[in-house]
């Protein structure tokens, strides 16, 4: 039987990355992926940053880049914040294949339409996987296998956290500028979350919405009633929904043997939803890290704690978009209507991406209405 120093359980960006930090770390790396190839079967609004594609050492070519965004962020009374830093609509079928690519390039093996049932125990010791055709052996296994991640339920991780459901719509006809992706908030509009146009081009538009609780779909339908100025005459081409996990890390992401990244482990930044960069970042932390651990044969739940301390940049940021989250979830829309007043866009990137939250709070402090309900539960919270 063949054996491997590390297998990763799911190819999406998490997944994807550690296995190439792994491989290039000298590891013997196999990434094993449920689906018959490997694209994006989740849906998704396909908007990243510039600094994704740094992260993941891929160059932001012409298809896998399909088109460069502004964003605007709009209240309730339609009023806008416009944020100039410029990031990338992208096709995220071509970009999870070129990360594949990479950690194949890198020496990793890879295999996919094998979806892993279990992980697999050899003398009470986790000891690789077991997929619906074979037991593939390993030191160390990454489950990069999403929120409700056979790797976790089968070793006994409890890696709950709290989901937002989303549905989106592919659409064309869409009335916007194609170089604007738009962002609505509002708790008549997206109740505990938002809703979003990202262009692709001037002629395919991802249209959706994440709303805490309520059926996405339903509020969805209606965004795009109550907005003809957008929807009017547009066409629907497919559609798709989602569970996205935003309730920050997971309490549990590591056993003996094994270490979870991705929507697996909450590695997502809780405000926005947004988790192609945070888990590439986590995904290359977890691969070096189980590497170097079955390299030297030390692979308790012990020999990865470094995985936090390499990681903690995101995971500050993550907890404080959490916070962020909680206190934002309990603005009123006259509250939204006056903070877009008063939030530049460097505040408003610095709220959603938990970043130098601070400094935006010394400026609400300064508002008698906003200090109370928002300035002073961000920085007690």
């Amino acid at each position: 039987m063949e054996r491997w120093d590390v297998i990763v359980v799911g190819s999406g960006p998490a997944g994807a990355a550690a296995a190439k930090s792994s491989a290039e770390k000298g590891a013997k790396t196999l990434l094993i992926e449920a689906k018959p190839e490997i694209k994006a079967w989740k849906p998704c609004g396909e908007g990243v940053s510039k600094e994704t594609f740094r992260t993941a050492g891929i160059e932001p070519e012409p298809g896998i880049v399909s088109n460069e965004l502004n964003m605007r962020v709009y209240a309730p009374n339609g009023k806008y914040v416009e944020i100039g830093q410029t990031g990338y609509a992208i096709n995220k079928d071509l970009f999870l294949l070129e990360l594949a690519r990479k950690a194949v390039e890198a020496g990793s093996d890879l295999i996919v339409g094998e979806p892993v049932e279990s992980v697999y125990f050899k003398d009470g010791k986790i000891s690789g996987v077991k997929t619906v055709r074979s037991i593939y052996e390993a030191k160390v296994v990454i489950g990069a296998d999403g929120y409700n991640s056979v790797v976790a339920k089968s070793c006994g991780i409890n890696n709950k956290t709290e989901l937002i459901p989303t549905y989106q719509y592919k659409m064309t006809g869409v009335k916007i500028d194609f170089h604007s992706g738009h962002i609505f908030l509002g708790n008549n509009i997206a109740p505990g979350g938002y809703a979003w146009i990202f262009p692709k081009s001037d002629r395919i538009f991802n249209v959706g919405i994440g709303v805490r609780p309520g059926s996405p779909k339903l509020y969805l339908d209606k965004f795009i009633k109550d907005h003809p100025e957008y929807f009017s005459g547009a066409k629907i081409l497919g559609a798709g929904g989602a569970a996205v996990p935003i309730g920050g890390l997971a309490k549990e992401i590591m056993a003996d043997g094994v270490i979870l990244v991705g929507d697996a482990a909450g590695t997502v930044i809780p405000f926005t939803g947004a988790g192609i960069h945070s888990s590439i970042s986590a995904g290359k932390v977890a691969g070096e890290i189980a590497a170097e651990a079955s390299l030297s044969d030390q692979v308790s739940k012990e020999s990865f704690k470094d995985f936090f301390s390499k990681y903690d940049p995101w995971i500050r940021r993550i907890n404080d978009s959490l916070r962020a989250m909680r206190v934002f979830e309990k603005v009123t829309d006259d509250e939204f209507n006056q903070l877009a007043d008063i939030l530049t866009a460097e505040d408003v990137l610095n709220l959603a991406n938990g970043i130098n939250i601070r400094k935006t709070v010394q400026k609400l402090l300064g508002h008698p209405i906003l200090a109370v309900k928002i300035a002073h539960k961000l920085l007690t919270s």
